[in-house]
Formats: C-alpha cells, structure tokens, sequence
C-alpha cells in the first residue's frame, strides 16, 4: 500500500465516514496483514494541518495582539482566537453527546425499570424502549467521536503552528544564551505534544456542567429532596477535583524546571563524554545527575499522588453519593423502588462523565498554560539584525562610525585588560544572570523586542534598539572603513573584542551608538568550525548548485584531497553529528571550503588556520585566503603574526577598541604596540595560533560543537560504506513480554506487582459489594413484615417498614468506608512502585550510556540519546503510571460489571459469544495498528530534534550564509512528517473506540432483551442492578480497550530504554579486583610502546600499524605529522578511549590494559586542544570529585595567571560558569583547563596543542607554566605548529601510523632530508619578515 501524495482520506470523508473513522480502515487493515507500518502507508499531513499555512495563520494573530498590546500581549487569547471556531463546533457536538448520553439512562431506563414490576409483560412495548435505548446509545457513540474528531485536528494544527513558530524565532535570535539547548529539545518534544492535548481534551471540560445541572434537576424529580445529597456530593467533588489537578499542574511545573536541568546536564555530559572519560570523572558526574533525579522524583511523587486521587475517582463518587442518598432517604422514612434506586444510581452514572474528564482536561489546560508562558517568553527574545545601511562610498565595502556595541544580556561587556591572559574584569560581567522577567521588562522598555512573526528571511530584522542601561559595551569608538577588495588582518590579546567585531558585522550585537554600514553579502568562518550531519560535500556545498570545476578547485585551496583519499566513500562519506568523526583540522577546513564555495562578497574568517598544521596552514593562505579572495573583501583575525605581513591593512586590537592600523611597513615604523609583538616572533618565539576573541555569546562557541576532549580522531570514524551514522533501530511486533518483566522486576517484583494487583481487585470489589448489597436490601422488601391496614394485618411491601433496615443501612455505610481506605493505600503503592520502576529504569540507562564505549557516541547522534532521556523518561515517569493504573482499574470495573450481568441473566454469557469473537478480532486488528503507529511518532521524533540542536549549534554560521529560510523548510519537513504520524495515531485510537461502542451498544440491547424474556422470573432489584451495569459498559468497555493499546504504545518507551539498557556493550571495568597499580604508580612516568595496533571500529583500516617507541621518565616529547598520521590516535589509545588491537603499552612496567580504566585515566592528564567547561561553578570544574583543599586550588589557579581575576569575582571560586563556559573567552577556559590539569599531579601529560586559543603573551605564560609546572612529569605534546615543540627533548615524527624519526631536534634538524627538516623548511619559507 503505498501512500497517494496528493489527498488525505479524512479531507474528502464524508460525515459519516469522519465521525466513525471509516476513512482509516483501509490502513487499518493494512497493518494488519502485514504485521507492521512503514512510514511509506502513512500518508502525508494534510495541507490544512501542515506547518506552513497554520504557522502564517498564528503568525499574524500573534502580530496583531503584540501591535494592540506590546508586551503584554497574551499568547493564551491567541491561541483561543487561533481554534476559536472549531472548538466552539465541538463543544455544540459534545452538547448533544451529553443530552443522549443522559436521555438514555434517565428516560428510558426508568421505563424498562418499571417494564419490571408490572404484572403483565407487554413485549411491543418493552421492544420499543429497547430500541430507545439503542438509538440513544449510538447517537451518544458517535457525537462523541464527531467531537474527538474535530478536537485532534484542531490539536494538529495548533502543535504545528507553534513550534514552528518557535523554531523560526530561534533561527532570528540574536544569541541562544538565555534559552538552553535542553529548553529548546524539551519545547519541540513536550510542549508540542502538551498543546496538542489541550486541543484535543481541553473542550470536554464544557460537558461537565450541563450534565451535572441535568443530573440534579431529573434526581430530585424521581427522587425528592433526599437526592439533593448525592447530588451535593457530586458538586463536592467536582471543586476537589480541579483543585487535585490543579495541584499536579503545581507540582508538574516544578518537575519540568527540573527536569529541564537533568535534560541539560546529561545534554552537557553526552557532547563532553570524551573528555569526562579521559579524566575518570564519570562518578563525579553521576552524582550531579542522581542529585537532580532524587529531586525530580520526590517532586514526581507528590504529583503522582494527587493524580492517583483524580484517576479513580468517579466510580467512588457514585458509591459515596448512592450511600449518601439512600441511607438517609430510608433512615428519614421515605419509601424506595428498584426503579427508583436503579434510575437515580443510571443517573448518577452517567453524571460521572464530568468527573472522569475533569482531570485529563485540567491536567492539559495547566499544562498548556505553563506550556504556553515559555513559547511566550522565547517569542519576546531580541533578534538579529541584519545591518541594512550601505556605506554612501561606492568603493566602501564596511563602515563604522563612532560605533559603541553590546553583548545582549548577561554577555561579556569589558575584554581583559591586556597583560592579564585571565578573566580580569571580562568574566565579572554575568555573573548574576539576571531574572528573565527583568531582562524582558527591560527589553520591551528600550523597544528592541520585535514580533515573533513568521517573515522572510529578507526582513527578519527591524532598527537598532536604543541602549538599555544593562548593557555594558564591548566594542568602544570604533571608526573603521574597509575598501572592497581589500585583505585586512586583525590581531590582538585574548578578548580585546576581535570576535566581537565580526559579530557587529553580522548584526549579532546591539548597537549603542554610533553607526555599522555594510555592503554586500557574507560568508562566516567561525572560531569553532560548525559542520552538521551529512556528507562532506553537502557540508561544503551548504545548499549551493555543485558545480565540478569549482568545487575541485575549493578542495584543492584547503588542500583536503589527501585527507578525502583516506575516506571510504571520499567527499561523499556522512560525517558523525557535529563533525564528531573528524579532526580538528579537517572540521576547521572543512568551515573554510564552505566559505569560499560560496563566492560572497565579505569574508569574515575568525582565526581559520588555528588547528592547521604548519604547511597545511601555509598552503590555505597562500592558495586559498590570498589568491582565492583576491578581489574579495577578507576581514582575518589571526595570531599567527607572520600572515599579517601580506595583509593589505592590519588593525590591532585591545580592551574593545582599535589602537593600531595601517600595513604591516606602517606598523613596524611606528615602532607601538605591533612591532614589539612582531620583533618578540622574530626573535624565536614561536608564531602563535588562534585567539578567541571576547565574544562569550555567539552560538558557534557551543562546545557541543565537537566531541570534547581533544584527542581526535586522524581517521574518519565512518562505516565501509561511508556511512558514519546508524540507522535507529526499531523495533517489530508486539511490546515483548520481556520488557513488561523488566518494568515489573524494576518495580519490585512479583511481589510487589501482586500485591498492588491484589489491592486493585479489592478496591473494585468492594465498590461491586455495596452497588449488590443496595439491590439485595431492596428485594428484602419489608422483610415479611406485616402492618395494619384498617383492622386487617397484612404483609408490607415497602422497605420502610423492614426492622433491620439501620443494620442495611450500617453495612452499606461500612463497605463505602472500606472501599474509601483500600483507595488510597492503592494510590500509595502504586505511586511508589512505578515511581521506583521509572527511576530504576532511569539509573541502569544512565549507568549504561556512562560506560558504552567511544564508538557508541560516535555513531549515535546526541539527539537520539537525548530522546530517551526527555521524551521516553517523560512517558515512563508521568503518562505511563497515569495510563496504567486507570488501566488496570477499569479491566477490573469490566469484568465486574460483566459478572454482575452474567450472574443475573446466564443467558446473557451465551449472548455474549459472537461479540466477543468480534471484540477479538477488533482488538487484534488495532493493536498491530496503534502499536506501529507509536513506533512510527517516537521515529520520527528523532531526526526532528537532531535537527533542531544542529541548527540551534550554527545559528550564527546559518545568520550568516542567511540560511536559516532553508534550515526552517527543512524542520517543517520534518515536523509535517511526525504530524502526519502523530495525527492518524490518535485518529486509530478514537476509530477503535467507534467500533467498541457498538459491541457495548450490542450489550445493553442484550441485557434489555433478557429483562423483557425474562420478565417475571427475576426479581426487579436484580433487573436493575443487571441493567445499571450493563450501560456502565458502554463508555468504559470502548475507554478501557483504548486504554489497553495506549498503555502498551507507552510501553515502547519503556522498550526504547530496555533497549538500550540491554544491547550496549560496556567498555572496561573501571577497577578490577586485585589487579589495581600500586597508590604511587606511576612513580617514573616511561612509556613503552610495543608494536601496538589500533582501529577505530572493528571494519576500518588500523590507524596505528606496529608502532613501537619508548619514553623515558620525565621526559618531554613533541609528536609532528600531517593531519591522519596518527598524532592523536597516540592519545586515544593511551587513554583506552579505543582499545588496542595488537601490541602492548606500558607505564612503569605496568601493562596499561591489565588495570582498570579508571585507575588508568585517573593517573594520567590531558590539556585539550578545544577547551571544555560545564555549567557549574569554577570550583566544580576545577575539581568535581571535591578532592582538593582550597589552597591547592588557589594554587593552581595563581601558576596559570588566573587567580587575579577569580578573586575579583564577588563569589570567587562559587562564581558561576554557564554553559559551555560562554561567560569567558577561549583563551582563559584554557587557562582553566590548565589549572585544572595541574590540580591532579600526574606523571604522564598530554599537552593536545593546547596554546592554540592563545595569543602571544598567554602563550608564552602557558609555555613557561608547563615548562616549571610539569618539570617532573613526562610530557607527550601533539603539535600542529613546530616551534611550539622544538625546545622538546626528543621528537616523534609519524606517518600513516608508523614512527617515522625519533630523536632530538637538533639532529633531525641538521640531517637535511629528514622529514622534520622538510617540514620546518615549510614553515621558515612563510616567515620572511620583512620590516
């Protein structure tokens, strides 16, 4: 069956077909003679529910109520303007489902009631109230559908609407800081899905009251005023009730703000793994989690509660309210029939309708409402502004005046001051992020906030906002003025704003004063290279028409042809999500391919040559910046001095202003600030790579940019067929038996499971007893009692007169208080027990992902493992507990309500038969099809919300190329997708209760049949009781069947886990038993390489062939090579990051795979290329396992030049780190790494390139730090400049994995044709200083 891309089936249903679903058969069936759906048979959203047009609709409505109201303006009046009328339309079809749901019971009932105790049966008659009773039932069935019908695809297209709206807000925000990644991944997954309820459930609260005033009027008709406190009861129940799902929506709030913080954190810990791995802080991170779980479970627990107290309510309310009742009406005196007790308990029944949507609708609203005040408060961020003035000079490609700009709140205002490499007072500037309410207010005050509105990507931007006194600039005065074609160079210390000046280009900062004038379009090298999940080529490409000669020519200037050889599948391999398979150096080349392809007219490269080799380096230069761009205009930031040489213009920069410019002759006669930096490289130093300038917002910075840690891999880690990224697995079938063992073994057991079963059965049992026990009291009668009538006695028959009447009435009484107790020690034991499930569940997953191996991260995009932890753990916390236990409770109420009938009339059983043969069927038929259908939606989540985090990663790369038009096409694509999914699996839920209805229809008509055949031969109590049951079924056979499929689609949640939990493989033990090192080793620190072997996955090609050397202690070893000869493979396989496949590595004697991983990596170090801080505080990241006193941290902290500035922060070492460490410039998170290096006292060092985010000065401070720091310690350091390692003791040169030189460098240096000579002479060609 294959899906027509052109109509949906449910726009060309007729009437009847839409209310009963017809339309769906046809895939219905197809899911079951197949057994499975493939995302081919379902057909494509309809137009009416795709995201564009429901985007605009909303769009325009949230732009008009911004323009009446500002930022005031209520997205909840919004919203209702945006569903007004169809919801309006539901509410109309649910009156009518009320009116006959109640006409049923409460005329027609009464009349078969009295049909019982009449002498003479009179069949026509009895036959016409039962064919009454049918057309009620299913004019009831099918209104009801018509109302679910309407109300999914008002949900539909209200769930499209605003996330893609919100999407299309982040793609215009100005920076993603106040917004996580985890918000954002838990609005596009939970919010959606939290509108999309409140669309569907929200209007079945309007049902309530009308049924409930109906109810009370007809009760005190029949009944008198006894009936008036059953009734009050109802109306009691009715504000406890919302006041119960009020307090979950309290308690639910609370949980989401927490659960937000666990989704980060783990979203944190899954894109640093690596690094967390390499320096054995997996405890120390395990324990952040389990800290935020405990709190998210104790608040879970309270919302669990008071949502047990709603989900079983409305058959208690009927019993207390049928105690309440009767008791007192007898007690009082009164008289009571069976039709009479049996219309009024039909009555009350039908009344509970109200009850039973009350909390579902409630729950959604609140939940929504929440929902809503966070889609909100993203809609009311500032945007980008694209700088839209063109200089008035034609030659004039950009232009600032006077320009004054600012970071948007909580961004870094002042840059160091030069001479302190540290914080100074740049990190001082966000340290108490400001409430977002404030940040609002005072954004709507200064008019920056612009509409959420859906607009093109031309327009996306309005004026300048004026300045908030919040703001602190970063960039002071700046007067600038680029001719087009010109190359200018941009140097200075880490964070005198280089960064920054390019984001004011790119409309990223607010502009204070002054004016920034653009000419042209751009092309954005980014600091940290962004590169997304797909193939090299569509990476470079980025959208534009691949054309053979230019393409090939790109490739060549950033010299990646060597690198393309080495792949599988050469340009066409898929690269692992944030380029997490490849090295630096490629990622960074990769970024410089993109911009050049493109053929812009400005192109702002923010240090592109930093993770370049030497020659590498030289060779993009030349090739590529200088020839490629010659008639372009390049602003190049880089501290790589000797390329400022052959730039047409060169500014220094520092502390936010230009304090230099003009060439490089110029600059040298001036004999300031540059020249003394120039004559310092001169005189040996080395010429020094990236520096990050001081701009702590841009999205780019995301370190979840690259997988942490900074050993990459030189090899491509892709699959033979150039395939990096695998497939989700899905699974077939039913939810194996084995997953429901698994949720009950989490749970507690067998034990445990039995007793909450056991507690179940009594609780519905006891409700049975006092419904039987009224019916048994009333066909007691009076008890042979005989009373005087005139002079004769003779026997009564009112129940008024019977003398054991207060004994009826205690039992009665008895039993509602019994059942009452049993209640709510069930709702205990079961919040308990699945609490104790999910959290169980949760730990194992947790414990598993912490410990798989490298190549699971690698080939496992975050967002999929992210899923289980958002979306999967959401289900199995709160929606599957809500489903189960309403399940298991209403199974019960069916086979009660079947064995009260059965019992009455044993013919009834017989009757039964053929329509339990069809509910067989029909069950067999939809649980194939709803199951799928909830596989198919959790599928097509994930790439969805991979999506999402890529985009949100490169926004300012996306702003930059103006790509973000393309990335919003590309997430409606995606979204429509899930939509069409989502939608026909909540139509296959109400298509199955459709045709239960008529099964349960086809009940009562039995039941109604046997009381006319067998009139006379049973009693009337037990006619009623029988009766009053079998029209219980009708809605609570189709609700409990739904149930069953529901429950068990939520289960595939549990199964994803189960998955996982089950098919990981671990690496390494961290510590195994008796083999652990001595305390002090490594005492020496010599490494002993013994012909070792590695390969990335078991199918790749071995990355290090038989490499042997040996490494004495103390000593300091360099280790050159061009990129993917293996430099950092070293790394990987001394961390055990991939374990070795041949040979042997040893420390101190000690082969390093004898021990556990943890004794391992917790005695080694590594200061990483890309340095890596997390949210928390400087401490935390210092030291997370809290193993070092104060002093030593200060310590630490004083010989990396970065005590200064932490002690002016008001909290010092509890001063905040956001995410990513975005409230510091690359240069001082490297220091941190340093520092935190040093704390740990290790004998064996890797130094990955580290002094690449620095400038000069840092530089030479890191370098004498590690020099005096690390005397004792041998030192291996991964270089990509040669000067950094040429006062080493020894040098490693490799290639294609093999050692190729070993020994000092003077002698490789004088022997002329050895490699390290061919490779300096590289380098020594580019410096020819001149000046």
């Amino acid at each position: 069956m294959r899906r027509d891309s052109h109509v949906h089936p449910v726009d060309s249903a007729g009437l009847l077909s839409f209310m009963t679903f017809n339309w769906l058969t046809p895939l219905a069936i197809h899911a079951y003679r197949k057994g499975e759906l493939l995302l081919d048979n379902v057909w494509p959203v309809s137009p009416l529910e795709s995201c564009r047009a429901n985007q605009d609709r909303l769009c325009s409505l949230w732009e008009e109520e911004f323009l009446c109201r500002g930022s005031e303006a209520s997205l909840h009046s919004v919203v209702w303007r945006f569903c007004r009328r169809r919801l309006l339309l539901s509410i109309l079809c649910l009156t009518v489902t009320q009116l006959a749901g109640f006409s049923g019971p409460a005329f027609v009932v009464k009349r078969l009631l009295e049909y019982t105790q009449q002498e003479e049966p009179d069949l026509p008659y009895g036959l016409l109230l039962v064919l009454g009773l049918l057309v009620t039932e299913l004019v009831r069935s099918w209104s009801l559908a018509l109302t679910w019908g309407l109300n999914y695809r008002t949900g539909a297209r209200l769930r499209a609407a605003v996330l893609c709206m919100a999407f299309d807000k982040t793609l215009r925000l100005r920076s993603v800081r106040d917004m996580s990644l985890g918000q954002l991944i838990n609005m596009c997954c939970n919010d959606g899905q939290r509108m999309f309820e409140a669309a569907s459930v929200g209007s079945l609260l309007a049902g309530g009251p009308l049924v409930a005033i109906l109810g009370v009027a007809y009760n005190l008709f029949i009944l008198g005023p006894t009936s008036l406190l059953g009734s009050a009861v109802f109306i009691l129940f009715y504000p406890t009730m919302m006041f119960s799902s009020r307090l979950t929506a309290y308690f639910r709030r609370q949980a989401v703000s927490v659960t937000d913080r666990r989704v980060q954190k783990m979203s944190e810990i899954i894109s640093n793994i690596k690094f967390i791995k390499m320096f054995a802080w997996l405890k120390a991170f395990s324990q952040d989690i389990h800290r935020i779980r405990a709190e998210e479970r104790s608040i879970l627990e309270k919302t669990g509660y008071f949502q047990s107290i709603t989900v079983g309510v409305a058959p208690v309310v009927v019993v207390i309210a049928s105690v309440a009742t009767f008791s007192t009406h007898m007690l009082l005196g009164y008289d009571l029939t069976a039709a009479q007790a049996f219309t009024v308990v039909t009555v009350f029944n039908a009344m509970t309708f109200a009850l039973k949507v009350t909390p579902f609708s409630v729950k959604s609203l609140s939940e929504a409402s929440v929902a809503m005040e966070r889609f909100k408060s993203l809609f009311l961020q500032p945007e980008v502004q694209s700088v839209r003035d063109t200089p008035s000079d034609p030659q004039v490609a950009i232009e600032m005046r006077g320009a004054r700009l600012a970071w948007e709140g909580g961004h870094s205002s002042h840059p160091s001051p030069r001479g302190t490499p540290a914080v100074g007072t740049a990190t001082r500037r966000g340290w108490r992020r400001k409430s977002p309410h404030r940040r609002r207010s005072q954004e709507e005050s200064t008019g920056s906030l612009l509409r959420g509105g859906a607009s093109s990507p031309e327009d996306e931007e309005e004026a300048a906002p004026l300045s908030p006194p919040r703001l602190q600039s970063t960039l002071h005065c700046i007067h600038l003025s680029i001719k087009q074609g010109t190359l200018v160079g941009v140097c200075g210390s880490v964070g005198s704003g280089k960064s920054s000046l390019l984001s004011s280009i790119l409309g990223q900062m607010s502009l204070l004063e002054g004016s920034v004038r653009v000419r042209g379009d751009f092309a954005y090298v980014a600091q940290q290279a962004w590169i997304f999940n797909a193939t090299i080529r569509d990476n470079i490409l980025f959208g534009k028409e691949y054309q053979e000669e230019r393409y090939q020519c790109v490739l060549s200037t950033v010299s990646l042809r060597p690198d393309l050889a080495l792949l599988p599948n050469s340009d066409l391999t898929e690269i692992g999500e944030r380029g997490a398979t490849l090295s630096g150096g490629q990622r960074q080349r990769i970024s410089l391919a993109r911009a050049l392809y493109s053929d812009r007219d400005v192109y702002l490269l923010d240090d592109p040559l930093s993770a370049l080799d030497a020659h590498v380096a030289n060779h993009v230069f030349n090739s590529g910046i200088k020839k490629h761009l010659r008639h372009k205009t390049v602003i190049f930031i880089t501290h790589q001095l000797q390329y400022l040489v052959e730039c047409d213009d060169v500014i220094l920069m520092r502390e936010g202003s230009i304090v230099e410019r003009g060439n490089h002759d110029d600059l040298m006669k001036l004999n300031g600030d540059y020249a003394s930096m120039f004559n310092n490289l001169q005189l040996g130093d080395p010429p020094h790579a990236e520096a990050p300038g001081m701009k702590p917002g841009s999205s780019l910075k995301k370190t979840t940019e690259k997988k942490a840690g900074s050993v990459k891999k030189d090899q491509p880690a892709s699959q033979d067929n150039g395939q990096c990224v695998l497939p989700e697995e899905c699974a077939h079938g039913g939810v194996s038996w084995r997953v429901y063992k698994e949720y009950m073994r989490a749970s507690g057991g067998v034990l445990v499971c039995s007793s909450i079963l056991l507690l179940f059965v009594l609780n519905v049992g006891s409700s049975a007893f006092c419904t039987w026990w009224l019916s048994y009291w009333i066909n007691q009668g009076s008890g042979n009692t005989t009373v005087l009538l005139g002079n004769s006695s003779v026997v009564s028959d009112s129940m008024r007169d019977n003398p054991m009447k207060h004994q009826y009435a205690v039992v009665y009484a008895s039993s509602m208080g019994v059942m009452l107790l049993l209640k709510l020690l069930r709702g205990v034991v079961f919040v308990k027990g699945t609490l104790r499930a999910s959290s169980a569940l949760h730990e194992e997953l947790f414990r598993k992902i912490l410990r798989s191996p490298m190549k699971f991260f690698d080939t496992t995009p975050s967002g999929r493992i992210l899923m289980r932890f958002s979306k999967d753990m959401d289900e199995v916390d709160s929606r599957l507990p809500f489903q189960a236990e309403m399940f298991i409770q209403n199974v019960l109420l069916v086979f009660f309500c079947l064995a009260v009938v059965g019992c009455v009339f044993p013919w009834f059983l017989a009757a039964a038969v053929p329509l339990v043969v069809l509910f067989s069927l029909l069950h067999a038929v939809s649980r194939v099809f709803v199951r799928e259908l909830k596989r198919l939606d959790n599928l097509t989540l994930s790439p969805f919300l991979s999506h999402v985090s890529s985009s949100v990663q490169g926004l300012s790369t996306l702003q930059a190329y103006g790509r973000t038009r393309h990335y919003m096409d590309r997430y409606q694509e995606l979204l429509d997708v899930n939509q069409s999914v989502l939608y026909v699996w909540s139509c296959a839920v109400r298509w199955l209760a459709v045709r239960l209805d008529v099964i349960s229809v086809s009940l009562i008509c039995i039941t109604g049949v046997l009381v006319l055949l067998m009139h006379g031969r049973v009693a009337p109590p037990y006619a009623g009781l029988a009766i009053s049951y079998a029209v219980q079924l009708t809605g609570l056979f189709q609700f409990t069947v739904r149930l069953a499929s529901e429950t068990e689609a939520r289960f595939t949640s549990v199964e994803r886990i189960h998955h996982y939990i089950q098919s990981l493989s671990l690496e390494a033990p961290a510590r195994i038993k008796n083999r652990a090192p001595p305390c002090d080793w490594p005492q020496q620190g010599e490494l002993v390489f013994e012909d070792t072997e590695m390969r990335y996955r078991d199918n790749l090609p071995l990355v290090l062939k038989r490499l042997s050397c040996r490494i004495k202690p103390k000593e300091k070893v360099g280790i050159v090579g061009r990129t993917g000869s293996g430099k950092s493979s070293l790394g990987v396989v001394l961390f055990r990051l991939v374990e070795p496949c041949g040979g042997s590595i040893k420390i101190d004697g000690i082969n390093i795979c004898d021990i556990g991983l943890a004794d391992l990596r917790s005695k080694l170090s590594i200061i990483p290329q890309e340095p890596i801080l997390f949210s928390g505080t400087i401490r935390s990241n210092l030291d997370p396992s809290n193993q070092y006193q104060e002093d030593k941290i200060w310590d630490a902290l004083e010989r990396t030049h970065m005590k200064e500035c932490v002690s002016q922060l008001p909290l010092k070492l509890d001063s905040e780190v956001v995410e990513n460490g975005e409230n510091f410039s690359v240069g001082e998170r490297q220091l941190l790494c340093v520092a935190r290096t040093l704390l740990r006292q290790c004998k064996v060092l890797i130094v990955d390139e580290a002094t690449a985010a620095m400038d000069a000065e840092t530089d030479a401070l890191i370098q004498e730090t590690i020099r005096t720091s690390f005397e004792d310690v041998t030192t291996l350091t991964i270089a990509h400049r040669l000067h950094t390692v040429l006062n080493s003791d020894r040098i490693i040169v490799l290639s294609q994995g093999q050692v190729v030189e070993f020994d000092e460098p003077a002698k490789l240096l004088a022997n002329e044709n050895s490699r390290l000579c061919a490779m300096m002479a590289a380098v020594e060609n580019k410096i020819s200083v001149r000046g």
